[in-house]
C-alpha cells in the first residue's frame, strides 16, 4: 500500500510516523522549504544556544495525544510559566489593573446562562441552542449582558489566546473553553530543548520520501487510486499516485485546492468557512529580565497582546552562571486586530516594542536579537489558527474532517475539542490514519 501525506507539519508527520510503524509506503509533500509548518524553531541568532518559538509551543497537562507521542519518542517536557498568565487590562478608573484569575471569573460569570446551555445538551455542536449562541459574537454577548467598560477590556486582553477580537469571535469559542476549564488554572510545559525535536524525532521515525518545495495544486481520486498535481520550486508539474491520501494542509490553503470529484457540498462550505486568525508572534532576546519576581506571563488589552518569559527550558552554558551574563528570551504573540499594530511596531526595531513595556522598566533595554513572524502573511498558512466566528455554523464542525473515498483530513482545524493547539495536530492525524484503515479496506 502506497499513501501521499499533503502537508509536512506536525499533523503530516505525525500520520507519516503512524504509516511508517504499520509499513506502508508514504511520499510526504509540503510547499515549504523545511519540515514542521506552524511548529517553526529558530536557531543559531541567539546568543548562549538560546532558541525562539515563532509557532507552536505550549503543551497543556491534560493534553494526552501529543505527551503521550513525546513520552514514545523520549522527548522529556518542562513545566513552564508556574503562574499562568495574569491579566493586564484597563479598569474604570482609566488605570491599569492586573489579575491571574478574576477576568475568566468575570467572563464565567456573565457567560453564566449560556455555560448552563451549552452543559445541558454535553456540549452538542448540532443543538440547537448551541448552534444559536454560535451566532453571537463575544462582544454582542458582553453588551447583552450589560457589561462594562473593564469587562470588555478583560475580553480585549484574550486576543492572545483566541486571535480573534470579541467582535470576530463567537461567544460558543468561550463558553466551550470555560466549560472545558480556566486556562487560568492549566499546568503548562514546553518541550525541553524546543518543539523542532518533535519535528525532528518524527522525521526519523516517519523514513517517508519527502519533497519539500513542492506545492500541490490537485488532488483526483479514481475508484482504485489518488493521483496528486505538485508543482516545484521550479514551476514543473508532477503528477504522484497513491493507494490514498491524508491531507493535512489547514483550511486556509485547503479550499484553495481543486478536488475531483468535489468534495461533498457541507464538507466544502465547512472548509470555505472557518477562520484563521491574525497573529504576529515575536522573540526578543535581551539581558535584562524584564519580570524581576512578578509573573512571568501577561496577557494585555494593549496592541502588544500577550507576553512571556520564553527562558524556562532554554540551555545553560557556563556564559551564563552568572545572573549578569544570563539571557532571558521574551515571547510576543499579538492575535486579531493587535496583529497589524505589533508587526508595524517591529518594523521600527526592538526598541520600539519594548518601550511600550516600560511599566516594566524595559524602555531602553539592550537587546541582542530580534526574530519575528506575521502569519497571516504566510502563503501556506494564512493565520495562525482556526478560530470559530458567528457566522460559522458549530454543526460543520464535524463534516470538516469526514473522509472522503481515499482521502482523509488532518490537522488542528479538524479537532473537535483541540482546535488551535498542537495537540489537535496529533490526535486527528492518528485519527486520519485509522479512518484511512477502514477506508481503504472496506468492501
Amino acid at each position: 500500500m502506497k499513501v501521499i501525506v499533503i502537508g509536512a507539519g506536525l499533523a503530516g508527520l505525525t500520520a507519516a510516523r503512524a504509516l511508517a510503524q504499520q509499513r506502508i509506503a508514504v511520499t510526504m509533500l509540503d510547499a515549504r522549504a523545511r519540515l514542521g509548518g506552524r511548529v517553526w524553531t529558530m536557531r543559531g541568532e541567539f546568543i548562549d544556544g538560546q532558541h525562539a518559538e515563532l509557532g507552536g509551543e505550549f503543551i497543556d497537562a491534560d493534553q494526552e495525544a501529543i505527551r503521550r507521542l513525546c513520552d514514545e519518542l523520549r522527548l522529556p517536557l518542562v513545566r513552564v510559566l508556574r503562574s499562568g498568565f495574569t491579566h493586564r487590562f484597563r479598569g474604570e478608573d482609566g488605570e491599569h489593573h492586573v489579575s491571574r484569575t478574576r477576568p475568566w471569573a468575570e467572563l464565567e460569570r456573565l457567560s453564566a446562562p449560556l455555560l448552563r446551555q451549552y452543559r445541558a445538551v454535553d456540549g452538542d455542536n448540532e443543538a440547537a441552542s448551541v448552534r444559536e449562541m454560535a451566532t453571537w459574537s463575544v462582544r454582542e454577548w458582553l453588551r447583552r449582558q450589560d457589561a462594562s467598560r473593564e469587562q470588555h477590556a478583560m475580553a480585549d486582553a484574550l486576543r492572545g489566546f483566541f486571535l480573534a477580537d470579541p467582535e470576530e469571535l463567537s461567544v460558543l469559542a468561550l463558553v466551550a473553553q470555560l466549560a472545558h476549564g480556566s486556562p487560568a488554572q492549566a499546568e503548562t510545559y514546553r518541550i525541553d530543548g524546543g518543539a523542532d525535536r518533535l519535528i525532528e524525532a518524527l522525521a526519523r521515525d516517519a523514513a517517508s520520501r519527502v519533497l519539500l518545495n513542492h506545492r500541490v495544486t490537485a488532488i483526483a481520486q479514481a475508484t482504485d487510486r489518488v493521483t496528486v498535481t505538485a508543482h516545484d520550486e521550479h514551476g514543473h508539474q508532477q503528477q504522484l499516485e497513491a493507494d490514498a491520501a491524508v491531507v493535512a494542509l489547514p483550511a486556509s490553503t485547503l479550499r484553495c485546492l481543486s478536488i475531483t470529484p468535489a468534495l461533498p457540498e457541507e464538507q466544502w462550505r465547512a472548509i470555505g468557512a472557518l477562520k484563521y486568525g491574525c497573529a504576529t508572534k515575536a522573540v526578543v532576546q535581551t539581558p535584562r529580565d524584564p519580570f524581576r519576581g512578578r509573573a512571568r506571563a501577561f496577557a494585555t488589552d494593549t496592541p502588544l497582546g500577550a507576553f512571556w518569559d520564553a527562558t524556562e527550558g532554554q540551555p545553560e552554558s557556563r556564559a551564563r552562571q552568572s545572573s549578569s551574563a544570563k539571557r532571558f528570551v521574551l515571547n510576543f504573540l499579538a492575535g486579531g486586530a493587535a496583529s497589524r499594530t505589533l508587526r508595524a511596531r517591529l518594523d521600527r526595531g526592538a526598541q520600539a516594542v519594548l518601550s511600550d513595556l516600560c511599566w516594566l522598566g524595559m524602555a531602553g533595554a539592550p537587546v541582542d536579537a530580534m526574530k519575528a513572524v506575521t502569519w497571516e502573511d504566510d502563503a501556506f498558512a494564512r493565520g495562525g489558527y482556526a478560530y470559530i466566528d458567528p457566522g460559522f455554523d458549530p454543526a460543520l464542525l464535524t463534516k470538516i474532517a469526514r473522509p472522503a473515498g481515499r482521502l482523509v483530513f488532518a490537522g488542528e482545524h479538524t479537532s473537535e475539542h483541540w482546535q488551535g493547539y498542537m495537540n489537535g495536530a496529533v490526535e486527528t492525524a492518528l485519527r486520519a490514519v485509522r479512518e484511512l484503515g477502514r477506508t481503504v479496506h472496506s468492501p
